[in-house]
């Protein structure tokens, strides 16, 4: 009889355990959302360095350094809104330069969005 309330309470003990630390995990994923108007790149790749480009912005672009990330707020903007992401080397709209997306998103909306590989292999997300 022991072993078997022994054995139901390891269950719950593993049960409660992994149910906390699911629980821990669902506000730290949420505490990255952005804002409204808002674009948050995190670049958590090694040896490039990404480059975003809005094209209704006047091509506005701004550099995010190997891992760091960084976080700007755009005054205007569209629902439509494109933009390129480069990775590159040097001067990024050199020849050690590509661009590795080109999509659109809703400005309003803001967007959350990571790459990581290496250069000639960067893998990209976005929220």
């Amino acid at each position: 009889m022991q072993r078997s309330t022994l054995k139901r309470w390891s269950a719950r003990v593993a049960a409660a355990t992994a149910i906390a630390a699911t629980a821990a995990l669902v506000p730290a994923a949420s505490a990255h959302a952005v804002a409204p108007n808002t674009f948050r790149l995190g670049n958590y790749g090694s040896g490039y360095d990404t480059v975003v480009q809005f094209a209704n912005q006047g091509d506005y672009a701004f550099r995010v350094l190997a891992g760091t990330c960084q976080t700007v707020r755009l005054g205007r903007g569209t629902s439509n809104e494109p933009l390129k992401l480069h990775a590159g080397h040097g001067i990024w709209k050199g020849p050690r330069s590509y661009v590795l997306a080109w999509f659109s998103y809703d400005h309003k909306r803001g967007i959350d969005i990571t790459t990581r590989g290496t250069y000639g292999a960067v893998n990209w997300s976005w929220r």
